[in-house]
């Protein structure tokens, strides 16, 4: 049987950053600040230039930078990790980069404003504009940190000029606060495992949805796909899952595969609907407009837009899972791989390096063009 999960709520890597014209909304690249942090590509996966897995940190100077929390995210002025009364390795350590306590604190204390080396702003909350041009000095960094999809976001024209840095899903971004780091996967042999070692030496298919009105198609495409195989509906759009037992940890054990499909199809959107799957015995099939071997390798999924029918789909499904050798395969990526070494707001330890490596001056002119513009595309479901 085939599982799909339900939740609430071009694909390819730019060698540089992007910013927008305000005269033509056309888009620069920016080469001089992007190199040295595009180009640092880890060789296992994933393939991002996730800075605490790729950085020499020996680079990082002996100073301390001060983040503030410009607003809320969705209301809580603490995010969830940044209590007052906390340390800075209390918070750091939360976001799993204890090595970088010593290196940047971070706040919600508007009252810290003017020492803020960089303010960052959940654009799905309240902005105070009135304070930032008050308090703004030309050293700080404005940051734009979304999470959600253009589709579910507010109007940004009013913005322009306003941030420095984006902090984003979305693969250009300054910082890429990519929906992996809340489902971190670490190979082993990896810089990164090991210096977090040395500081903590003390049925088919099934589907989860809980956001039955996305854009993307999903109800509609299964609909589609239980012509021809079993598929069952579990979370807000369909039965519940067993009280006292994760979800995707019951589909696992009762299913074959499970549908990670995104709820909008907009520019490398990947959620946990695909990272959270990745850690139990259940092959993902995937529907989102990113590439997904970037993530892991592309014998670790099903991309159901390389089948042209249904029908199509359905046999290769059904072949699989009766094919014992060619189904466990799918999981052979997974070797020395482990799970539980990420937060997901562990990015801010990636703007923490940047901080001290990025000096670069930055404005963003067309923040409203280049999240929106060519961002998201209708779904289409195969005949």
């Amino acid at each position: 049987m085939l599982f799909l999960p339900s939740y609430g709520y071009v694909d390819s890597f730019s060698e540089n950053f992007s910013i927008i014209n305000s005269t033509n909304d056309s888009i620069l690249e920016l080469s001089s600040i992007t190199n040295q942090f595009e180009t640092r590509f880890s060789n296992i996966y994933p393939h991002l230039p996730i800075h605490i897995f790729t950085q020499n940190l020996s680079l990082v100077d002996n100073t301390s930078k001060l983040i503030l929390l410009g607003n809320g995210f969705f209301g809580d002025r603490n995010w969830r990790f940044a209590v007052p009364g906390r340390s800075s390795t209390e918070k750091m350590t939360s976001l799993y980069c204890p090595f970088l306590s010593d290196r940047c604190d971070i706040t919600n204390d508007y009252n810290r404003f003017s020492e803020a080396d960089a303010v960052v702003y959940h654009m799905r909350d309240r902005v105070n504009r009135n304070l930032a041009k008050q308090k703004r000095h030309s050293k700080q960094r404005f940051v734009f940190a979304l999470w959600e999809p253009p589709v579910h976001t507010y109007n940004l024209r009013s913005y322009y000029k306003f941030f420095n840095w984006t902090m984003t899903y979305r693969f250009d971004s300054h910082i890429i606060t990519s929906y992996y780091s809340g489902n971190a996967y670490v190979h082993t042999s990896s810089n990164f495992y090991h210096l977090m070692i040395r500081e903590n030496s003390t049925r088919t298919a099934a589907a989860l949805i809980s956001n039955c009105w996305g854009t993307s198609k999903r109800l509609k495409f299964i609909k589609k796909l239980k012509r021809y195989i079993d598929v069952k509906i579990y979370g807000r759009c369909g039965e519940p899952c067993p009280s006292k037992m994760d979800c995707r940890q019951f589909i696992a054990e009762n299913y074959y595969f499970i549908l990670s499909f995104e709820n909008s199809l907009c520019l490398q959107y990947t959620t946990e609907k695909f990272f959270a799957a990745l850690e139990y015995p259940v092959v993902p099939l995937v529907s989102g407009r990113t590439n997904y071997s970037y993530f892991i390798p592309s014998s670790g999924y099903i991309d159901v837009n390389q089948f042209s029918t249904m029908s199509s789909l359905a046999q290769y499904l059904n072949e699989t899972r009766s094919d014992k050798e060619k189904y466990l395969s799918y999981f052979s990526w997974k070797k020395d791989y482990i799970w539980g070494l990420g937060d997901f707001f562990t990015p801010f330890c990636d703007l923490c390096l940047r901080l001290h490596l990025d000096s670069q001056p930055n404005i963003v002119d067309n923040i409203h063009a280049w999240w929106f513009y060519g961002a998201c595309q209708k779904a289409q479901v195969s005949p």
